[in-house]
């Protein structure tokens, strides 16, 4: 009987055609194409698990998942097999070995996302960046998005009120200029559904001076979504990392 290894993969995605990473009937699904992909290389039906749900058109560049095999291929192989079969807009970074236990989801202890804010016109990255037509106050929104850090209950910064467990630890959130992008970067051990994408609208409420930075701390404390700012769009969102202990 051959032994059945967990193996760990680490992806990166353009999100933008897809219906978001979990499988659903009928749509494009990041998890769906993976699943096929790795069914087709290790000749059995293949179950692949992720480290987050992520929406339509969010992106990743390193995101976890894993799967279980009995395949006996090195990883170096697979990794070339599951690329030479995936299409264009999701690629395997890498495949490693995991331990018997290891979830790609359940042992995350942190994800770390960044939204990316074009100040200008731009044809390379506008699937990738929101581009904003307002002058934003960086220094505003680095004063609001630093009110978001320790433990909060995050209900007024979510689409979905019944979350079972709205609080969430937040480890980072900066704010920073990059050429004519700004960047949004937000760590934290879990998110809310939409919890980003909340976040960077507000904060760009901030910036154009709609909303003051002090407001970010009363929709927390609140706990009341109409006092954040809308929902940005989701193009702008990509997963950069996950951190396990």
């Amino acid at each position: 009987m051959r032994r059945v290894r967990n193996l760990r993969l680490l992806l990166e995605y353009d999100g933008t055609e897809f219906c978001g990473w979990q499988k659903q009937p009928g749509e494009r699904t990041v998890q769906g194409t993976l699943e096929e992909a790795v069914s087709t290389v290790v000749r059995r039906p293949t179950i692949v698990w992720g480290c987050a749900r992520t929406d339509a058109g969010v992106h990743a560049l390193g995101y976890v998942a894993h799967f279980h095999t009995e395949s006996d291929a090195s990883v170096e192989r697979l990794t070339a097999a599951l690329n030479g079969v995936l299409p264009e807009d999701v690629v395997v970074r890498g495949v490693d070995e995991a331990a018997p236990g290891f979830h790609a989801r359940f042992d995350a202890v942190a994800r770390r996302y960044q939204y990316r804010i074009a100040t200008e016109p731009t044809a390379v990255w506008r699937r990738f960046a929101y581009r904003s037509r307002h002058r934003l106050d960086l220094e505003a929104m680095a004063t609001g998005a630093a009110l978001l850090v320790g433990e909060h209950d995050f209900t007024g910064f979510t689409a979905v009120t019944n979350d079972a467990q709205p609080v969430c630890r937040v480890l980072g959130a900066a704010v920073a200029a990059e050429g004519p992008f700004i960047l949004i970067a937000v760590e934290a051990n879990r998110f809310l559904y939409h919890m980003v994408r909340v976040i960077a609208g507000t904060l760009m409420e901030v910036g154009r001076g709609r909303m003051q930075p002090e407001q970010v701390g009363v929709a927390l404390r609140t706990k009341d979504r109409r006092a954040a700012g809308p929902t940005a769009p989701a193009h702008g969102l990509t997963l950069l990392s996950v951190r396990y202990e």
